[in-house]
């Protein structure tokens, strides 16, 4: 997995881009662009990694994603996955156009996206109808009012909920996003087996001490803690699609203890693998 800058284009005639992909599966990229990003997903499931937090996606997520705040989906399963995307690049608008009084809570809106953020249900379903009007759109003026009436929509939701962590750090230089490309391609490729800290610090090219450091800093968790995250989600989708036993899909997710899968099952998800099963 390679952090990669995106050059996003916009549609002819147009200051954003909108983009709806129909597809087997997105694209597994980890990426960053200029552009802040409104996702919203119609269907496929999966998990999404921003910034420092990978959580589990489906039909109807909503999320708005920063400026330069990596991000990567990666669907369970080929076969379908639709979605709606808008980016856009708010200094194009102007410089002092979100400066105006008007524009306070988006301006607020567009600074909290730094960290990624997630909205109310109703908040959600009213800005999916939103998205849905602007690309029904064939006027370029109207797509613009409708793309401002979204963000208003967003900035007045009462619950948001950013998705990184305050303790987040963006890569800030090649050599750090280099590194942190080569360990997350790593575990992408070995959370199945037993990793310890002193092989992804090998992958990283560091001290072990100095690699907890170093993921700490920019994914606000250490290796294991991430490699637990992948497990764990990938367990919970292996529950719901498959008459598998709990001890069967525990050891396919690189567990070799049943009661060690358990505990980290139920800190991730609020109750064991087998009550999850039956009510979700």
């Amino acid at each position: 997995m390679k952090l990669v800058l995106e050059n996003v284009q916009t549609q002819p005639g147009s200051s954003f881009a909108w983009q709806a992909y129909d597809l087997p599966h997105f694209d597994h990229h980890y990426h960053h662009h200029p552009e802040i990003e409104i996702t919203w997903i119609l269907e496929s499931e999966g998990q999404r990694l921003i910034g420092d937090s990978l959580e589990a996606f489906g039909p109807g997520d909503l999320v708005m994603i920063g400026s330069h705040l990596p991000h990567q989906y990666r669907n369970w399963k080929s076969g379908r996955a639709c979605s709606r995307v808008i980016q856009f690049d708010h200094l194009r608008f102007g410089r002092d156009f979100f400066g105006l009084p008007e524009f306070s809570r988006i301006r607020q809106l567009l600074i909290d996206s730094a960290r990624g953020i997630c909205f109310s249900d109703a908040t959600r379903l009213a800005a999916q109808r939103q998205m849905a009007a602007l690309f029904a759109s064939e006027s370029s003026p109207a797509q613009v009012l409708a793309l401002l009436g979204l963000l208003n929509l967003l900035s007045e939701d009462p619950e948001p909920r950013k998705i990184a962590s305050s303790t987040y750090t963006k890569p800030v230089n090649l050599k750090q996003i280099n590194r942190l490309q080569r360990v997350l391609n790593y575990l992408e490729i070995h959370w199945q087996e037993t990793v310890t800290l002193a092989d992804v610090a090998k992958v990283a090219a560091l001290h072990p001490q100095s690699i907890s450091r170093f993921l700490r800093q920019h994914l606000g968790m250490n290796y294991q803690e991430y490699l637990i995250q992948l497990r764990i989600g990938r367990a919970a989708r292996l529950l719901l699609e498959s008459d598998r036993t709990v001890m069967n899909i525990a050891l396919d997710c690189g567990y070799n203890n049943l009661a060690n899968f358990n505990r980290h099952f139920h800190a991730a998800y609020g109750k064991t693998p087998s009550v999850y099963r039956k009510h979700d």
